[in-house]
């Protein structure tokens, strides 16, 4: 997990859920804002796409005015995405059309720094990504749109390590009774670190990590009440933290479990 990690450093923060903005059949529309400070930043696309399965990277940020379009990797915002392995980088490039082979209609996503192809990459909904802003640029806010769907939305969480966020535009209390995510129907509940799900939160300068942790009465000092969250993993007190909408964050499951899903309960009623 080391090697994930080596370039994050800096923080996310949300602005706002600026509410619904219409209703249609399928789902109420709004929009939330993200303040993108330089350095490394955990987001996540928590709405469904207006129209199909998934937004166009080149789509996710409406407002292209907010991005910091550079000539290089140093100078350019990018968005890295984990595939379960390895991160792949995309770039917002700016070229001139006095450049041949380059990009004669604006700035753009490309995948890679060596390349003037507009990238083709689908976001779904509820994933988690890096948005890295040059340390030379300014702190900014993007806008994320789309539809709060009125269904249960279940997240696929495989073995190792898993960059998510919540599916719809609302917090997550992990302990909390009005959590949209009923732990114990689908957490790995384990005795340690080693057999136990995971959540690493990002703080923009290290990570804090979260266990699922499965303790029994005659055990003394730990939970009565069935498994809970707990901060690190030498501790029996259970965890206060919430998830703001529209940040990611890592999910690990241990390799000795099953991969499974996360279903998450809408806040737009059915």
């Amino acid at each position: 997990m080391k090697k994930i990690m080596i370039a994050a450093v800096a923080a996310t923060s949300i602005v706002a859920f600026a509410g619904q903005a219409q209703a249609t059949e399928s789902s109420v529309v709004g929009y939330q804002s993200i303040t993108i400070n330089p350095g490394f930043n955990l987001i996540s696309l928590n709405f469904e796409p207006i129209a199909g399965e998934s937004v166009d990277i080149q789509d996710l940020i409406a407002d292209k005015t907010v991005l910091v379009a550079g000539t290089g990797a140093a100078n350019s915002d990018q968005i890295q995405i984990w595939d379960g392995t390895k991160f792949t980088t995309y770039f917002y490039r700016a070229y001139k059309s006095s450049n041949p082979g380059r990009f004669t209609l604006g700035p753009c996503w490309v995948k890679g720094d060596a390349t003037s192809v507009k990238a083709e990459k689908a976001i779904t909904h509820g994933m988690g990504v890096w948005f890295a802003r040059p340390e030379t640029a300014e702190t900014g806010v993007i806008t994320l749109t789309g539809g709060v769907g009125s269904t249960t939305k279940n997240l696929q969480i495989n073995k190792g390590f898993n960059m998510i966020g919540s599916a719809f535009p609302v917090d997550i209390s992990i302990n909390g009774e009005s959590c949209p995510i009923n732990w114990s129907e689908c957490a790995v509940a384990g005795t340690g670190a080693a057999n136990s799900d995971q959540i690493q939160i990002w703080d923009g300068t290290k990570f804090t990590t979260y266990f699922y942790r499965a303790y029994k009465s005659s055990n003394p000092g730990r939970f009565t009440l069935g498994p809970c969250w707990v901060k690190g993993d030498a501790t029996s007190v259970k965890a206060e933290l919430t998830i703001p909408a529209g940040v990611g964050f890592w999910y690990a499951r241990p390799d000795s479990a099953e991969a499974g899903a996360l279903p998450q309960v809408s806040p737009v009623a059915e």
